[in-house]
């Protein structure tokens, strides 16, 4: 995989790739442009070196001065289960500590049971419930869970 800034000329493939990753409440073309492009928001879209597919991406951007939200984080599924997650999860984590955030938070469908697993298993805890929080039920819930973490920039030795 390879790891890229977001350009708009990405923003076409990131929707479509949106599409895919969400069948429940995908981001539009137009909400996506606002995520990507807001002030102080920073992100990586990985590609596959062997094809150039949009494999997935990440965007975050900070809330308080110790606290960032990862707004959006998405993989194709074509590209699931061979650690593209895990690779943009740890380069965003990594500009995090990078900008002086100590703090990661999300929010996830409580339904999402599969992401949920995911977030436990890299460190995340849930912290609270957000009822109707999203605007289409899944499995007949619009409730997200807020997780968080703890992120601490390694000293080097």
């Amino acid at each position: 995989m390879i790891l890229k800034k977001f350009q708009p000329q990405d923003l076409e493939e990131i929707s479509e790739l949106e599409k895919r990753a969400f069948q429940v409440g995908p981001y539009d073309s137009a909400e996506l442009a606002e995520i990507f492009m807001s002030p102080g928001s920073f992100n990586y879209i990985a590609f596959d070196e062997n094809t150039g597919r949009l494999a997935g991406y990440v965007v975050a951007v900070g809330i308080s001065e110790n606290m960032c939200d990862i707004e959006s984080i998405a993989v194709d599924p074509d590209f699931r289960r061979i650690g593209v997650g895990s690779l943009l999860l740890d380069a965003i984590e990594s500009e995090m500590t990078i900008r002086g955030f100590t703090i990661s938070v999300l929010e996830v469908r409580e339904k999402n049971e599969g992401a949920i697993r995911f977030y436990l298993s890299r460190g995340y805890r849930t912290s609270e419930t957000i009822e109707n929080y999203y605007r289409e039920h899944m499995s007949g819930s619009r409730n997200a869970l807020r997780m968080s973490k703890r992120i601490v920039r390694m000293e080097s030795r």
